[in-house]
């Protein structure tokens, strides 16, 4: 079965994540003291992994846990740009 890719912000994710010293477990124990109860180390590891979609609000928790503005967590527009049409069927 083919690997549906569900966002754009795994690997920036996973990045700052790591830059910041962070493990997986660490970064779930952050986001749910900021209010995203529901995120544990499996839900970072499949946002990492870009198997599972980021809602909007769990981005910018995201981006706040991290120390960073939400935008920093999206690709450059032209990289976006070029993986747009592989994003929307899901491949990329």
């Amino acid at each position: 079965m083919e690997q549906r890719f569900r966002n754009c912000v795994g690997p920036q994710v996973r990045d700052l994540r790591m830059a910041g010293g962070l493990t997986q477990e660490q970064l779930a124990a952050k986001l749910q003291l900021a209010g995203l109860h529901s995120v544990d180390r499996v839900a970072v590891a499949k946002i990492e992994s870009q198997i599972r979609s980021v809602f909007d609000f769990e981005l910018a928790v995201i981006a706040q846990v991290l120390g960073v503005d939400a935008s920093a967590l999206l690709p450059p527009v032209k990289a976006l740009k070029a993986d747009l049409d592989d994003l929307i069927e899901g491949r990329r």
